[in-house]
């Protein structure tokens, strides 16, 4: 897994999940509002210093991975190629068509790549930095009925289990000779057929071990059930959801009355 929660005492271990969600909203919503490339541009380097400044940097590796290079390079692409308007910078004839590179279309796609790469960030903080499980019991504090929020807690402490016994599934089926790892559509079938096959059996015989474990405890016999910890909220938790809430019914009023986030593409 590219990203995972590990245990640390930064500042953003220690707030709370919700007020961290309402956050990650909040800036998911001005991203995608946000018409500038100098805003844009603006916004990652907040959150690079934000990953320095709270101990966090190690979630920065996501940027060296090959598939947010690969997708932030299509994006800019795409958007060049594809966007009418603006000045033409390049013409590249072919045999049944032109493609025409703008400077509209070349500091949109700039624009989408950050946007892409400011959002996969904040994401990986907010993912590194929350344990799975205090989220899940937040949101049931908050409303969530338990059976889903129980779901969920499967679902994450499942995920790396899984995980594991794939390589491992994968380990011993190349340890017998089996070619899984070849490209084609016949070797994809082979390495499905082989691979999934065992994952299936092992998933169904954990989520039989799981139901019978939760028939033992009565599990869903009571509509509320109690918590062991108590979800407290600081003074910078609730001022960190305010601000976030606060941003997002600013901006929102302000688009519908016509505000003017930028002049064009480029400020």
């Amino acid at each position: 897994m590219i990203v995972s929660y590990y245990k640390g005492d930064s500042l953003l271990h220690r707030l709370n999940p919700l007020a961290k969600l309402a956050a990650v909203f909040a800036a998911c919503t001005l991203l995608f509002l946000m018409g500038s490339l100098l805003l844009a541009a603006a916004a990652l380097a907040a959150v690079l210093a934000i990953a320095f400044l709270t101990g966090t940097q190690r979630v920065l590796r996501v940027m060296r991975t090959k598939f947010a290079g690969f997708l932030g390079l299509w994006l800019i692409l795409a958007n060049a190629i594809f966007t009418p308007g603006g000045k033409v910078l390049l013409t590249i004839p072919l045999y049944l068509f032109h493609i025409t590179i703008t400077d509209l279309g070349l500091a949109t796609g700039i624009i989408m790549a950050i946007r892409f790469l400011t959002i996969f960030l904040v994401s990986a903080l907010f993912v590194s930095t929350t344990e799975p499980a205090a989220l899940v019991y937040s949101l049931m504090r908050r409303g969530l009925p338990y059976r889903y929020g129980f779901m969920l807690v499967v679902m994450l402490r499942f995920a790396p289990v899984f995980e594991r016994e794939m390589k491992t599934v994968s380990n011993a089926q190349k340890m017998r000779g089996l070619e899984i790892d070849k490209h084609g559509v016949k070797k994809l079938y082979r390495s499905l057929r082989f691979t999934l096959v065992p994952l299936i059996v092992s998933a169904l015989s954990k989520v039989e071990s799981l139901v019978m474990s939760m028939e033992g405890r009565a599990f869903g016999y009571q509509p509320v059930r109690t918590f062991t910890f108590e979800d407290r909220y600081k003074l910078r938790d609730k001022a960190l959801i305010f601000i976030s809430l606060a941003t997002i019914v600013l901006v929102l009023a302000g688009k519908a009355i016509g505000w003017q986030w930028s002049h064009g593409p480029m400020f």
